[in-house]
């Protein structure tokens, strides 16, 4: 059967699937068969048990979704680089729909070490270093990393 996963609680290892079929199942952390964190809308594809749970748990991958996420990502990446602070900026707020509250203290610190920048040497390389971690944070956002999405939804 296919569905997607309503909910899933990393503290209690258990969450909760809606199958196509319009019924909720039950399942736990030792039915997930990916290596991928299971999370919310992820479309999946189980087993049901004679009690009713889900086992036997896989991810159904998309490959036009992940295309189009891979070059949103290499899109916020250049976005970054070019526009710096402003591109952690949209990069997170616009296109990995991040709330405004999560968005405005990482742009505050990327435009911080933009100001560093008019240090001459040391300045350039904190500015290059920062730039290059804002560039690669926002690229796992983007195209949803399941490491850097538990913190996302978090």
């Amino acid at each position: 059967m296919t569905g997607k996963i309503l909910g899933f609680d990393i503290v209690t290892n258990e969450g909760t699937i809606l199958g196509d079929d319009n019924k909720r199942y039950k399942f736990s952390k030792k039915d997930w068969k990916e290596k991928a964190v299971p999370l919310k809308e992820f479309r999946i594809d189980f087993d049901v048990n004679e009690d009713g749970t889900a086992s036997d748990i896989y991810q159904i991958l998309d490959k036009e979704a992940e295309n189009n996420e891979i070059f949103m990502g290499l899109l916020s990446v250049g976005i970054t680089f070019f526009f710096g602070f402003i591109g952690t900026f949209i990069s997170r707020l616009v296109l990995a729909k991040q709330p405004l509250g999560k968005t405005v203290m990482p742009t505050l610190i990327h435009f911080i070490i933009t100001v560093l920048a008019l240090v001459p040497i040391f300045g350039w390389i904190i500015y290059l270093i920062g730039t290059l971690y804002y560039m690669v944070k926002n690229y796992k956002l983007v195209v949803n990393d399941p490491y850097t999405l538990q913190n996302k939804y978090a």
